[in-house]
């Protein structure tokens, strides 16, 4: 459990300015900056009548970058991410260019069917590509805003969605956008190796993807098995950590609640054969879609019950990371029906706060909460993100961390923007954004060793960073 690890941990991680509560006087003063940065940007935003708490995030977008604060959040050390998935974790400008290289990569001009949809990328390795694909070059060439239409098809904009429009239906269709482009398999490799270096640039030394194992492909097999992927994706860190070394990766085995019980039951027993193999990298397990129209979490409670079982035979656990509570109403009860006995952090739990006997739970269970602001807005859970329900829990002494979700989805990447909206909205201080940022690497899912390592890394960072503040 958690609590025995952090246990563990405490007298380790006692002495690192980093998890002290008490600040020393150059975070003080560090303190005292990013208030008067706030500030400032509060009368600024007032100035340009500008709704910085509920503009969509493409509105929201350039007076970020033009802020000093969101400057200073970039060289900020942040710990780990612990909530993404791995189809949308590059920037889309990245994905589009690095595509238009492959000149086996098309693009769907059709109307759509059940097959295809309009502006879905794809790579087609034998024969002639299907009815009315074209090729990518040939598309980009057309005109000069075709870059700027793929780029749109790709990401989702709240502010340009009508209220009659299904957001999870418009959001879902981002992935499957890409999905056939990044099984393949030459291009997966370049999507990680971007993806990592991405994260690394923005000062995020570890990260843990919801993975989905889907079938990878190229010109010499149609199918390769999940450890290929796994393979590439380690030797991908490896290179990575020849410039950075405290770069860490694990995955959470991801299935879909859409599917029935019987389904579920067989990627549990996948995820357990893949931890057995590689213990390194497989963490844990999750299901993923949509709380509003799918199955519950309770549904699944006979896979739950499984568990014991299952780690018996294989001799080794596999706890669950569960996305819970991503909703905005009371009828969503998947949080009431988390396995606590085997549940180590929650997906979203934006409705935690209209239970407040299972938030009890989550702190008797010492579940983290995996918040994702931007992306909880721009799926229209949270029109201001001062209401925003992490404000409740962190005030309650919930555990929470800071996360993007999907961020290749609305169009950037790294955590910086969502760092910057949780400051400007939720009264954080310093103290806080220590918290916070500890947090991602006390209730990582790395081993105990593996955690004193990166905390060690992350309180040299950090005090890096205060002295540079301090300085400026």
């Amino acid at each position: 459990m958690v609590k025995r690890t952090f246990a563990a941990l405490l007298g380790f991680i006692i002495s690192f300015s980093i998890y002290a509560q008490e600040l020393t006087p150059q975070e003080i003063q560090l303190d005292k900056k990013l208030s008067t940065l706030k500030n400032e940007l509060l009368v600024k935003a007032s100035q340009n009548k500008l709704a910085i708490y509920s503009s969509s995030f493409t509105q929201l977008r350039p007076f970020i970058e033009s802020s000093a604060l969101y400057k200073l959040f970039q060289s900020m050390p942040k710990g780990g991410l612990l909530h993404c998935h791995n189809g949308a974790i590059v920037n889309p400008n990245w994905l589009i260019g690095t595509a238009a290289k492959y000149n086996n990569c098309y693009v769907y001009t059709g109307k759509g069917d059940n097959k295809f949809i309009y502006g879905q990328l794809a790579v087609f390795t034998k024969g002639r590509a299907p009815k009315d694909f074209l090729p990518l070059q040939q598309y980009l060439k057309r005109d000069k805003n075709a870059a700027g239409s793929i780029f749109k098809l790709l990401t989702l904009n709240r502010s340009e969605l009508s209220d009659y429009i299904d957001t999870w239906v418009e959001f879902e269709k981002r992935f499957k956008r890409i999905g056939m482009l990044v099984a393949y398999r030459p291009f997966f490799k370049e999507y990680f190796q971007e993806a990592f270096y991405e994260l690394v640039r923005d000062n995020i030394q570890h990260v843990e993807i919801r993975y989905g194992f889907g079938k990878l492909f190229d010109e010499k097999d149609d199918n390769y098995p999940a450890d290929t992927a796994i393979s590439d994706l380690k030797m991908i860190v490896a290179e990575i950590q020849k410039t950075y070394p405290a770069f860490t990766l694990k995955l959470i085995y991801s299935s879909f609640k859409f599917l029935d019980t019987t389904a579920v039951s067989q990627d549990l027993t996948a995820a357990f054969l893949l931890k057995q193999k590689y213990p390194e990298l497989i963490s844990g397990f999750d299901l993923v879609a949509d709380e509003a129209t799918n199955h519950t979490v309770g549904y699944y409670a006979p896979v739950w019950n499984s568990l014991p079982a299952l780690e018996k035979q294989y001799g080794i656990t596999m706890p669950l990371y569960l996305h819970a509570g991503e909703s905005s109403t009371t009828a969503n009860t998947n949080l009431v029906d988390v396995p606590f006995q085997f549940n180590r952090r929650i997906g979203h739990g934006l409705n935690l706060v209209y239970f407040p006997d299972i938030m009890q739970r989550v702190k008797a269970a010492d579940n983290l909460v995996e918040v994702s602001p931007i992306s909880n807005q721009e799926l229209n859970y949270v029109s201001d993100l001062r209401n925003h329900p992490a404000r409740v829990l962190i005030a309650n002494g919930v555990p929470c961390s800071i996360n993007s979700d999907d961020p290749g989805v609305y169009g950037y990447d790294g955590l910086s923007y969502d760092f910057w909206v949780a400051f400007m909205a939720w009264d954080l201080d310093v103290a806080k954004l220590k918290k916070l940022i500890t947090n991602s690497i006390i209730y990582s899912s790395l081993s105990e060793e593996e955690k004193k390592t990166a905390l060690t890394h992350l309180s040299k960072e950090w005090n890096n960073f205060v002295v540079a503040a301090y300085r400026l």
